[in-house]
């Protein structure tokens, strides 16, 4: 598609006497265009010097998303491994951070509008996100990102309520296998100076496994005023609730041969979740002759009740959180050399109240633990890029980040009471050279460090139910990263490439011992990150409304300890090595489309470190097709897992050691062949 601006057939005119005019020939500034293709434009540093990517609107039209995986897909380097089939929430991993962070999930950091919808700590339940209520989703991988989110090292999620379109409403309905019903609505509005944005959606379904029906609302609503010349102010209110049942985990010969069955002990102890969140948050922009200053602030409250397995018991939480930021964004040039500086403060803290009863099949038992977890982290971050030609640009930076969280307890244990702080200053350099036009290359180090989330400073010991809630020492986990991209970017082929290598130190790793007994969170030595993240584009044909989209994506690792004392060089577990996404898509010139998809795990993945449990991969088909019946109606249906594969979508976190693998319950089945059916009116 090409963008032409036309100059008017008599443009301006050069007189040459009283009655005499030349008439300039029309003028045509023309580029390539592909609505697919975007770039993440809220961190310019990481942008730029960096790998990013951006998932919108578009990548979900004509198609069924109910889970956060089917989502991300498209987006290389994000990992999510689904726990039941539905919104619950999966296991999130950017480069290897984060992948024991479900229930709660950390080591990511989940933004909207550029505040975060998390605790003070960094936590998130991100069951409670729904991403279709936004315009668009930016990815930034690894710890260049600093700027935005300065404590989270496998990267940034950043859900952004205001699209390109000033103007568009969007109402769609889904129906399909296992009780499944979903609706959306959203509605896009501009009246002169006020845009306005309101979302909203219910997803529901009985589930494929026994006990695992669950249920969500959610609601987005963003206002964006212009106040004056150069002055913007926003303001936004996200709000969800979800409810729902945990079938739990299986051993793996249940879950190959049974996996729509659930354990005797999830019968018993009945485990369920139920969570809201409520958040508000403003920001206002000032427009300057060489940039912009921005302040934002947000608001939220998080309720959570998790009954889970005996083992852990139940948990109720309330969590009451203000974020902040401010950031001074400016543009200069010296001489040839183009400048951008950013100065950006941000400030996270809040209080979560967390009780902790035994579990007595399924009924809330004595309290064993009542604490209050306090959390701030403030950062102070400096970037400079500069462009130094046309086609080269390089930048460094540092963030300067103090972080505290302390335990008070409420019961008078002695077991109980601990406070951690820890202050860092982490730089970070990067270089991008356009090669030529449709090929540049990137390079960059960067050093990051992530303090513990409050709850990791607690476990649960003891035998049901002379059970005790106790604090431990943990270290803030740290990285140095380097990475080296490639980028294409054609009319027809667009693709990329990029290696990573991370060196980590003190890794928080949440474990359990061969019992499946929870053993809480520990540091590990030093440990080491890499990978390949890759993704391409191909339109192998488009003539007359006629197209075939080639996409895919594909994620290669290698997480590993490094000479640890248990451990020695063993892989770590729960990260499948090799995990991706492909698409064949078919769009006909009179609106009936068709999509073969595959989503794969290559080799087996380990559920303990000490590499005696392992599981295989998969490949998944699925299949989808629709008719555009209108400009703004359109008809689609779905079957995932069409050959109807048994497999694993993931384990209920890891193990040390499996010393009886057979008897070991810790695996998630994934669902079955499904079929969904829906209807969508866009304009």
């Amino acid at each position: 598609m090409a963008i032409a601006l036309m100059g008017p057939v008599a443009a301006a005119a050069a007189v040459a006497g009283d009655d005499d005019v030349v008439v300039l020939p029309p003028w045509i500034v023309s580029a390539s265009y592909d609505p697919a293709i975007q770039t993440a434009r809220n961190d310019s540093f990481a942008s730029t010097l960096g790998p990013t990517s951006v998932v919108s609107l578009e990548a979900w039209r004509d198609r069924s998303v109910g889970t956060l995986a089917e989502a991300l897909r498209s987006a290389p380097g994000v990992v999510l491994q689904e726990s039941f089939g539905g919104f619950e929430p999966p296991r999130i991993s950017i480069r290897g951070s984060g992948l024991d962070s479900a229930p709660t999930s950390r080591g990511v950091a989940l933004l909207v509008d550029g505040l975060p919808l998390a605790r003070g700590d960094g936590s998130f339940h991100s069951g409670l996100f729904d991403p279709l209520l936004f315009s668009r989703i930016e990815v930034y991988r690894g710890s260049m990102h600093a700027a935005v989110t300065p404590a989270a090292l496998g990267g940034v999620l950043n859900a952004s309520s205001f699209g390109d379109k000033p103007s568009a409403t969007d109402v769609r309905i889904e129906a399909g296998s296992f009780g499944a019903a979903r609706s959306r609505f959203t509605i896009e509005a501009a009246d002169g100076p006020l845009q306005m944005r309101a979302a909203a959606s219910l997803d529901r379904q009985d589930g494929w496994r026994e006990r695992s029906s669950q249920e969500r609302v959610a609601v987005n609503l963003a206002a964006r005023r212009r106040l004056a010349e150069k002055t913007f102010a926003e303001a936004s209110l996200y709000a969800a609730w979800v409810d729902y049942e945990v079938p739990g985990p299986l051993t793996l010969s249940q879950a190959l041969t049974a996996p729509r069955s659930v354990m005797a002990a999830v019968d018993r102890d009945k485990p369920a979740r139920w969570s809201s969140v409520v958040r508000l948050s403003s920001q206002m922009t000032t427009e300057t002759s060489g940039g912009d200053f921005s302040a934002g602030f947000s608001a939220q409250r998080l309720d959570d009740r998790f009954r889970q397995l005996v083992a852990n018991g139940e948990t109720e939480s309330t969590s009451d959180d203000l974020n902040a930021h401010a950031t001074l964004d400016h543009h200069f040039a010296t001489d040839t050399v183009d400048h951008h500086l950013l100065v950006r403060a941000t400030c996270s803290g809040g209080v979560n109240s967390l009780e902790r009863y035994a579990n007595l099949s399924g009924e809330r038992g004595p309290l064993f633990g009542l604490v209050d977890l306090r959390s701030t982290t403030a950062a102070l971050s400096v970037e400079e890029l500069a462009w130094l030609r046309s086609n080269l640009a390089v930048g460094a930076g540092a963030t300067a980040l103090s972080a505290r969280r302390e335990i008070v307890d409420r019961l008078a244990d002695p077991g109980i009471g601990r406070n951690f702080s820890v202050d860092d200053l982490s730089p970070r350099a990067g270089l991008l050279w356009r090669v030529q036009p449709g090929f540049s290359i990137h390079a960059a180090v960067s050093r990051g460090i992530e303090p513990p989330a409050a709850e990791e400073l607690l476990s649960v010991q003891g035998t049901p139910p002379s059970q005790k809630l106790l604090s431990r020492d943990l270290q803030a986990q740290r990285a140095t990263t380097f990475e080296f991209g490639l980028r294409g970017d054609g009319d027809d082929f667009n693709w990329s490439l990029t290696a990573y290598n991370a060196r980590w130190s003190d890794e928080i790793l949440r474990l359990a011992d061969a019992n499946g007994q929870p053993r809480g969170a520990v540091n590990a030595d030093h440990t080491r990150h890499s990978g390949i993240e890759a993704t391409l584009r191909w339109k192998i044909l488009e003539h007359d409304n006629e197209r075939l989209v080639l996409s895919a994506t594909g994620n290669f690792n290698r997480l590993r300890f490094v000479d640890d004392p248990v451990y020695g060089s063993n892989r770590l577990a729960g990260a499948p090595p090799c995990s991706g996404w492909n698409e064949l898509l078919y769009e006909h010139p009179r609106g009936w489309f068709a999509a073969v998809e595959s989503t794969w795990v290559a080799s087996e993945s380990s559920a303990d470190h000490a590499g005696k449990l392992t599981y295989g991969g998969h490949t998944l088909f699925n299949v989808r097709a629709g008719w555009h019946v209108s400009d703004h109606f359109t008809l689609f249906a779905s079957v995932r897992n069409i050959f109807d594969r048994t497999h694993i979508a993931s384990t209920a976190g890891v193990l040390d050691l499996a010393r009886n693998p057979a008897a070991t319950s810790i695996f998630l089945p994934g669902n079955g062949r499904n079929l969904v059916i829906g209807l969508e009116w866009a304009q």
